[in-house]
């Protein structure tokens, strides 16, 4: 048994494919297959159930994945302290987040580090694509971000995994006409005000609103959370915003501010998920950040 193995049996494990494994790791499908079967030889163990579908583990085969991980981690974990050891400023994980998703990022944090407390990690935030060009350019190991299906299909070179789906809402104060409405439709905002922000995904969707809407009001624009829930609480505007993240806002959850489905003649649906590329393995320290973030996010 030996390491190469190991990271081998890892990639079969997360793709459930002998062909998209030697894919990402740029091995030949001949090779990953002989190494998987010489695995299985020496541990007398079958690993993968193999078919035309794919490979899927045993019983047998979560287990040794399950402590592959764990050997993975630890020799990560002395490549670090290695490297710290010449170069005490290297950062182990950078990552480019979205401000939406920038809410979830403290309690994914807090459960890495109960885990792996000397890792460094470096968080930027930025906009969806800032980040995929952070991410193509290896400014960032990952992003985290909101994206849509044009995006995806926009940027083959990089490898977008959908956590959750979502649409918009209509955020409005308590005390808003808007808040007594099961949904709002699009001659409801009429004589609004509006706060837009700066995301380049709501941007396109806000000024073909404003064309529907031509007497709406323009209130300001940014991207500052604490001011948008300020102007929204006391009844200066309304937002028109992804139904994603709220939870975790104290006026979502006290009730100062109401959301509302709205209805739109060309609804906007998007994704939140990982941005990798396509041509960069992930460290096994990424990839235990990115399960803390779908553990505080679900």
């Amino acid at each position: 048994m030996n390491l190469i193995q190991l990271e081998y049996l890892l990639e079969v494990a997360k793709t459930k494919s002998l062909i998209k494994a030697a894919e990402n790791l740029h091995i030949s499908p001949s090779g990953i297959s002989k190494a998987i079967t010489n695995l299985e030889m020496e541990l007398q163990i079958k690993i993968f159930n193999r078919s035309r579908l794919g490979a899927e583990l045993t019983e047998d085969g979560e287990f040794i994945v399950s402590k592959a991980q764990e050997i993975m981690l630890k020799v990560e974990d002395i490549s670090i302290f290695a490297h710290q050891k010449i170069n005490p400023e290297k950062i182990n994980i950078s990552l480019s987040v979205s401000p939406n998703a920038m809410l979830i990022i403290p309690s994914a944090l807090v459960t890495y580090k109960k885990i792996y407390t000397y890792s460094q990690v470096e968080v930027f935030e930025k906009n969806p694509n800032t980040i995929l060009s952070d991410v193509k350019t290896d400014k960032t190991d990952f992003g985290i971000t909101i994206f849509t299906d044009e995006m995806a299909a926009a940027n083959p070179d990089l490898e977008f995994e959908t956590i959750l789906e979502g649409g918009t809402v209509i955020c409005a104060s308590k005390n808003s006409p808007l808040a007594y409405l099961e949904k709002v439709q699009i001659e409801d905002l009429a004589n609004q005000s509006l706060i837009l922000t700066e995301d380049p995904i709501l941007a396109g969707y806000a000024n073909e609103l404003i064309n529907y809407v031509p007497n709406v009001n323009i209130l300001f624009t940014t991207n500052n959370v604490k001011v948008i829930t300020e102007a929204v609480s006391e009844g200066l505007g309304i937002i028109i915003t992804m139904n994603l993240f709220l939870n975790k806002l104290t006026s979502i959850q006290n009730g100062s501010i109401i959301t509302i489905p709205f209805v739109f003649p060309h609804p906007l649906r998007f994704s939140v998920g990982i941005v990798r590329s396509r041509r960069k393995k992930l460290s096994e320290h990424s990839k235990q950040f990115i399960k803390a973030f779908k553990q505080n996010l679900l």
